[in-house]
């Protein structure tokens, strides 16, 4: 089974943010399907 959680936050008066994650669920555990993204900033100048 492939769960996706979808939770949302309102960061300013009608401005919404939200972040998904993908999960497959396995008899052995929960799998995360959704690829991080890098902890790194992206400095553009």
């Amino acid at each position: 089974m492939v769960i996706t959680i979808e939770p949302g936050m309102e960061y300013a008066p009608g401005k919404m943010l939200v972040h998904e994650e993908d999960i497959h669920i396995t008899a052995s555990g929960p799998q995360i399907l959704t690829r991080r993204a890098p902890r790194e900033l992206i400095v553009i100048r």
